[in-house]
Parts: structure tokens; C-alpha cells; sequence
């Protein structure tokens, strides 16, 4: 084997050109998977160091009689699950919040999560440094512990273990840090402080069941089948009901899904499909390769035919060819390695990858030994039918060959148009899948959120511990923000709001229509609301239909009003207008509508209308924490400053955090999309290129072989043009085959982006017919042209070459 890698090393020496092409086109075929791979793996299967996680299940209800599906779950709804130890061996709960630290130079924002039940052991999670608390903290105490994570302890302590046991201010209240979380642990994302729940007696009144904040994940028991965890959990949801909600027509149901796809969310989707589109371009390159070897095998035909003649065997020939396959291979593989680290590289650099927690992304052994057999699979796939090929050439046939046209070798050029075929049919493929992805993020760029994004500045704003410890003090302090703010030169409207458009906040609640109960088995009412300050509407840009807005005059203790959103009127006062009717629910006291406001997309464009209720922040004081929303034509830097220079001048120890522009905030949810659209974009270019030039080899190979036919049918008196059609409808039936095949294919294919797309059918036929046009374009030019050099044959000179 040692001499047939050396033979190899020396013939691929002696042919820098085929050489550097094929080891280039492997490598970009394999760096794309390799880039691809790494983030399927880092999000698909090892999205955190945790034990066993095929286990770990996200549990929500559903209660479709208040027409909330998909929800969080209850504290004490994740305590009775915890107590299901016959199910779960692990169960914990989480509420994530923003936490002002203080004590270390200037107050600073962190996420925090305050856990119930046994996070370490759902998570198996050991500490790199000092303890974790346990599962009865939350429940007996003490509540002021925490577990940081490792990066803080970096930032804080500086890597001294001394900072275990001292004590970090988190809104003012001093909590002791017990524990440090090892490097890597980023669960939940964003979360850099770990605290106890405080479940007291108040969490357990049945009524505070229906504040559903926690996300709930378990470990189930090892053995238990997925129809035992949903008979568990239907058993539960039945208690409850019957415990608590005697009568009621909620019909709560709970479900089980599984982690990892849970934390992927819409990614799962797109990285599957663009895992299954980069093997597309994989073939694609092993194709290209594969012809390049037949033209390359065709050429030393007389060469293996001496070889033969005098003692190689057909198995040595076929183990000859194979080592140069392995050692492109394995070349093609290092650079793609390399291609693809550079290309994880970039992904860290941009934005939007950030945010979907995209960076940082390893290449680790799970991806190295995914390269190898990458490059494996490569090498068999490019090198197998050439090897075999040769080897069964018989030596008298191979020395004929070697000096004979078109009549030679008809199977092997058979073969090589079917691998014509084969990389345009993949390319159509890519092509599409890029042009639907293009033509959705169009649609969702024009779409129309409701309310108009150019010049918002946005901004969170939060304030806690003893210097705001009443409602009056949290109103009195949010109210100067505002009055400074609005007086700011260049502020053209200023406003407050919780449950900021794109920023992952918001609230629900059911409610009544005084005097119109719903009717029997009418799922109950049930609106989103939203806590806002007069001058709201103006400052987003979202349209009064009808009606007045907030004026200030709200005031706690005063009567209730609301202003409600198009798709509450149309859905609960189909036929009258709302203005002057009352509902009840969310205070709990009636609450006058005084407007009707447009509807605005909230958590992403285009998604699902649904009811919203905008309430005056005044009603609600108890809350400490707030956007702000400016608009503003002055740059985003200056309105930065301007919101920091207000909140500054009343309270220098209060944090300005979370800077984004709504424009920014959009864009930030349209990431997941945008990442597939650049990275099948990407694929279709390459592979629209790499087709090509396999369109071009090809026809510039046969061509060439044809040169003593060409000879003889213009020295009978074919014109340049007869030559010229012979050889492109040659190209063209190849063309046609491979671009037919990827038309079907992609009918079936297409169908699997449908939840991907907005605005555009999986079948669009303008996407269709542009991607073929564009394909079969670049086919004809690629054929025109060997189809041109063949047209300038000297009939003399061919038939003199023959």
C-alpha cells in the first residue's frame, strides 16, 4: 500500500493543474459541511455540557378554553411535578429577570435565574468551584445564595477561589456566592447568576396558580417510553383540575417536548434543511471530481494498458487509482477544514449570530472525525467508477482508445454527461431554495409591523431595592425620566412601555365584557395587555382609529381605562363600537376603552394577530422595571446619550441597558431566516459554479475527442454553424435531463421549507421558472463555448493529428 501512495504522491505531482482543482473543489464541498456540521452539533446535539441529554424534556400546558396554548407553568404546578418521582427523577423551574449588581464600579444589568426544585440534578451539572444549593432552598431557605457563572467569576474575582463565600448586591439585597458553574455551562442563555426561588406560602394560595412564569424541565426516568411521560402528565393536569378548577372550562393539558428541539426553536428547521442542502453541494463537488478523473483516466489509458501487459492486475490497478482518490481526499479534507474554521470565524463576527447564540461554536472532535469521513465518503464517491473503469478496460481496447474519437469511449461519456446531469439537477435545487428564501425576506421586509420603526430608539430601564421600595417612589422616578426626556432638544416623542414589540416581553390575562358572558362552551376571553404612558402611539408610530389616548390624568386609585388594538375590537365587538364599553379582568375592576389602536406584530412580523389591551403604567406602579422609546432624527449615539444623560440626572446608580433601535430589534427576529437565505444563497452560488464548470470540462473534453469527426464533417462541407448546433444539442440533452430531474425533485423537496417561508409558496412559480432559466442559461454558455473552439478545426491539420 506504501508504494502505491508513493506512485500516487508522484502522478498527482506531475499534474499540478488537475491537481490543485480537484483538491480546491473538494474543499470547498467539504469546508461547507464541515461550517454546517459544527453549528448543527453545537445547537442540535451538545447545546450545553449536560448529562444525558435525550432525557431532558421542556413540560407546558396548554389551556385552550382561555385560548392560551403553549404556556409556562406555575411554581407550585413545578413542585407537585418535582414530587412525581416515579416519573421524574429531576424536576426544576426558572424565571429569568434582569438584576442590577452593584458594589463593583459602576451598576451593571445580569441576567439572573431563580430556580425551584433540583436544577443540578436535571442538569447533572458539577460545580467548578464550591457548591450548588439543592432543592430545599427554595422552599425553607435561606433565599440569598447564589451560583455564578464562569465568566463572571472571571470578571468579578478574577479566577481567585477566594470569591467563594463573598457576598455580590443584586438590586440591592447582598446575596452569599456559594458556587461557581463550570466554563461552557450557558443554561438558560444570557444567565450569569444563579438564586433560589423563594416559594413561600403566598405561591402556594390556589389562586396564584395562574401566574404561569416558569419554565419547567425534567429529567424523565430512565426506560420510560414517551406515551408513559404523556399518561403521567394527563394524570396530573386531571388532579389539578379537579382539585383546583372544579366546574371551570379551562381544560388544562400539559405536554412534554423534547429539550434539545425546544432550545433550537425555529433553527432545528432551517440547520436541517441547510445540513441536507450542503450535502447537495458535496455531490456536487465529488461529481466535478469524478469527471475530472474519467478525462484524467482516458488520458493515461495507454499508460494502465502497459501496466497491465506486463503483470498489474486489475486489482492493483483499481488500488492505484484508489490512493490518489484518498490522498485528494485527504488534501481536499485539511483545506476544508480550514475553509470551514474561516467561515465559523465570520458567522462569530456577525450579529445576528449572536443573538441566536450562533458564535463561539467549537470544532471539536466530534467535528474533526465528521471531516475524515467526509473525506472518506468523497474519496469513494469520485473514485470508485473511474478505478473501475479503468480496470476493466482490456489492454488491446485501452491502446485503441487512446487514439481514437468520439467511438472509443461511448461509455465513459455516457457517464460523464450523466454526472453533467446529476450536478445541474443539484444546483436547480439550491438555486430554488435560495430563491424562496430570498423572495420570504422580502415579503417580510415589506410587511407592514404596524407601527413604523425609522427613528425608535429603545432602551430598558430598571429600579429595585430600598431606594424604591413603594409604587409611589417607582412612579415618581419614571415620570422625571419622562419629563426630561420630552424636553430634550431633538426628542421629537418619548414614552414608557412594558411589553416592548420584539423584545420577548409582554403579559396575558383573561377578561369579561360586562353584561355579555361567554356562552357555553365559548372558549373564555382571553387578551394580551400591555402597560404603556400617555404619548405611546405617537412615539412608536402606531395609528388611533378611533377614540382618545392616554393623558396623564391616570393616577393610581383613579378609575381603570384602556385603549384597545383592531383585533380586540374586531374579535369581541364585531358590530359596534367599543369606545365607552367596559372589560373586566386584568385589575380585577371594570376598565373603560377610551381608543382603538392599530395592530401591531409583536413578536415577529407577520405572525398571528392577537388581542391586545394597552393599560396606563400608572395602574400598575408596583412594576420596577421599563422600556424606554424615543423618537428621534438625531443619531442613535446622541439619543443613547440623551436617555442616559435623563436617567442619570435623577439617579446616577440606576442602569441604562438593552440599547436597540426597533429597526434592529426587527431585524434581530428575522435572523434565523436571514441565516438560512445567505447560507443557501451561498450553496447556490457555489454550486451554480461549480455545475458550471463541470458543464464546461465536460464538453470541452468530448469536444476535443470528436476533433478527427469535426475534421472530416467539415472537410465534407459542414459550415461552422452545423458544427456548432451538432455540439450544443449534445450539451443540451444532458442539460435538459439534469434540470428536469431537479424540477421534480424539488417539488417534493420545497414542500419541506413551507414553515420557513412568508408570503411565498413552496411551489412558487416565478422562484421556479427564474432559478431554471438562470441554470440553463449558465448550461448553454457552458457549452457554447468548447462548442465555439470546435468550430475553428482545420480539417488538414485534424485529419493529419488522426
Amino acid at each position: 500500500m506504501l508504494n502505491d501512495i508513493l506512485y500516487a504522491v508522484r502522478s498527482l505531482k506531475k499534474h499540478p493543474g488537475f491537481t490543485t482543482v480537484a483538491v480546491f473543489t473538494l474543499a470547498l464541498g467539504i469546508g461547507a459541511n464541515t461550517a454546517i456540521f459544527s453549528v448543527v452539533n453545537a445547537v442540535l446535539f451538545r447545546p450545553i455540557p449536560a448529562a444525558s441529554l435525550d432525557q431532558l424534556v421542556v413540560i407546558r400546558e396548554d389551556l385552550p378554553g382561555l385560548n392560551l396554548l403553549n404556556a409556562q407553568l406555575a411554581p407550585a404546578e413545578v413542585v407537585d411535578l418535582a414530587n412525581r418521582t416515579d416519573v421524574f427523577p429531576a424536576v426544576t423551574g426558572f424565571l429569568t429577570s434582569d438584576r442590577t449588581l452593584s458594589g463593583y464600579g459602576e451598576p451593571a444589568r445580569l441576567e439572573t435565574a431563580a430556580t425551584v426544585g433540583d436544577f443540578r440534578g436535571v442538569f447533572g451539572v458539577e460545580p467548578h468551584l464550591g457548591r450548588l444549593y439543592d432543592a430545599s432552598h427554595s422552599i425553607e431557605g435561606p433565599f440569598d445564595v447564589a451560583v455564578v457563572s464562569y465568566g463572571l467569576w472571571q470578571q468579578l474575582g478574577g479566577g481567585d477561589s477566594s470569591f467563594v463565600g463573598s457576598t455580590i448586591r443584586l438590586d440591592d439585597v447582598a446575596h452569599v456566592v456559594v458556587g461557581v458553574l463550570p466554563r461552557g455551562f450557558r443554561y438558560p442563555r444570557d444567565v450569569q447568576v444563579w438564586v433560589p426561588f423563594a416559594y413561600t406560602d403566598a405561591w402556594k394560595e390556589p389562586q396564584r396558580r395562574g401566574t404561569l412564569i416558569m419554565t419547567t424541565v425534567a429529567r424523565v426516568g430512565p426506560g420510560l417510553s414517551d406515551a408513559h411521560v404523556a399518561a403521567a402528565l394527563d394524570a396530573e393536569a386531571a388532579r389539578w383540575k379537579e382539585l383546583y378548577y372544579p366546574g371551570a372550562e379551562i381544560g388544562k393539558l400539559l405536554h412534554a417536548t423534547d429539550f434539545v428541539a425546544y432550545l433550537a426553536g425555529p433553527l432545528r428547521t432551517i440547520l436541517l434543511v441547510l445540513l441536507g442542502a450542503v450535502a447537495f453541494v458535496l455531490l456536487i463537488a465529488a461529481a466535478n471530481v469524478a469527471s475530472l478523473q474519467l478525462v484524467r483516466v482516458a488520458g493515461r489509458s495507454r499508460e494502465l494498458a502497459v501496466r497491465t501487459a506486463i503483470g498489474a492486475g486489475r486489482v492493483q490497478i483499481v488500488r492505484q487509482l484508489l490512493a490518489e482518490a484518498l490522498l485528494l481526499a485527504a488534501a481536499g479534507g485539511a483545506v476544508g477544514l480550514w475553509l470551514g474554521s474561516l467561515s465559523l470565524d465570520l458567522l462569530e463576527g456577525w450579529a445576528p449570530a449572536q443573538q441566536m447564540y450562533l458564535s463561539d461554536i467549537p470544532l471539536d472532535g466530534t467535528v474533526l472525525a465528521f471531516t475524515a469521513l467526509a473525506a472518506l465518503v468523497s474519496a469513494v464517491g469520485f473514485g470508485v467508477v473511474p478505478a473501475l473503469r479503468a480496470a476493466g478496460v482490456p489492454p488491446l481496447d485501452a491502446m485503441r482508445e487512446s487514439g481514437r474519437g468520439e467511438s472509443a469511449g461511448v461509455k465513459r461519456h455516457r457517464l460523464l454527461r450523466a454526472s453533467v446531469a446529476l450536478q445541474l439537477g443539484l444546483a436547480l435545487l439550491l438555486v430554488l431554495g435560495s430563491g424562496l428564501m430570498v423572495r420570504t425576506l422580502a415579503q417580510l421586509l415589506g410587511a407592514d409591523p404596524g407601527f413604523v420603526p425609522e427613528n425608535v430608539t429603545t432602551a430598558q430601564v430598571s429600579v429595585a431595592g430600598a431606594t424604591y421600595d413603594t409604587p409611589a417612589k417607582r412612579l415618581a422616578f419614571f415620570d422625571a425620566v419622562m419629563e426630561r426626556l420630552r424636553a430634550l432638544p431633538g426628542v421629537d416623542a418619548a414614552a414608557l412601555v412594558w411589553g416592548l414589540p420584539f423584545s420577548g416581553q409582554g403579559d396575558s390575562s383573561p377578561f369579561d365584557i360586562p353584561g355579555r358572558p361567554a356562552r357555553p362552551g365559548e372558549p373564555e376571553r382571553h387578551a394580551e395587555a400591555r402597560m404603556v404612558s400617555p404619548g405611546y402611539f405617537r412615539a412608536m408610530g402606531v395609528p388611533l382609529l378611533r377614540g382618545a389616548d392616554f393623558d396623564g390624568s391616570e393616577q393610581p386609585g383613579s378609575p381603570f381605562v384602556a385603549v384597545i388594538d383592531e383585533t380586540f375590537a374586531k374579535q369581541f365587538f364585531p358590530d359596534q363600537d367599543p369606545v365607552g364599553r367596559e372589560i373586566t379582568g386584568y385589575f380585577g375592576d371594570p376598565a373603560t376603552i377610551i381608543g382603538v389602536a392599530g395592530r401591531v406584530d409583536h413578536r415577529e412580523v407577520g405572525d398571528r394577530p392577537k388581542a391586545i389591551a394597552y393599560y396606563s403604567y400608572r395602574h400598575q406602579p408596583w412594576l420596577g422595571w421599563r422600556s424606554l422609546v424615543v423618537r428621534s432624527e438625531l443619531p442613535v449615539g446622541a439619543v443613547t446619550e440623551l436617555m442616559r444623560t435623563a436617567v442619570a440626572d435623577i439617579d446616577p446608580n440606576v442602569p441604562v441597558y438593552d440599547v436597540q433601535t426597533m429597526a434592529g430589534r426587527i431585524e434581530r427576529s428575522l435572523g434565523p431566516r436571514r441565516l438560512a437565505m445567505l447560507a443557501l444563497g451561498a450553496f447556490a452560488v457555489l454550486s451554480a459554479l461549480l455545475a458550471s464548470l463541470g458543464v464546461y470540462g465536460v464538453m470541452r473534453y468530448t469536444t476535443s475527442q470528436r476533433t478527427h469527426e469535426i475534421g472530416i464533417r467539415m472537410a465534407v462541407g459542414a459550415r461552422p454553424r452545423d458544427v456548432l448546433g451538432l455540439v450544443i444539442r449534445q450539451g443540451l440533452a444532458a442539460t435538459t435531463v439534469g434540470l428536469v430531474g431537479g424540477f421534480l425533485a424539488a417539488l417534493a423537496l420545497t414542500r419541506l421549507m413551507a414553515g420557513m417561508l412568508f408570503g411565498v409558496s413552496p411551489h412558487d412559480p416565478a422562484t421556479f421558472v427564474a432559478a431554471t432559466v438562470l441554470l440553463a442559461a449558465i448550461a448553454v454558455l457552458a457549452t457554447y463555448l468548447p462548442a465555439r473552439r470546435a468550430t475553428l478545426v482545420d480539417p488538414v491539420e485534424a485529419l493529419r493529428t488522426e
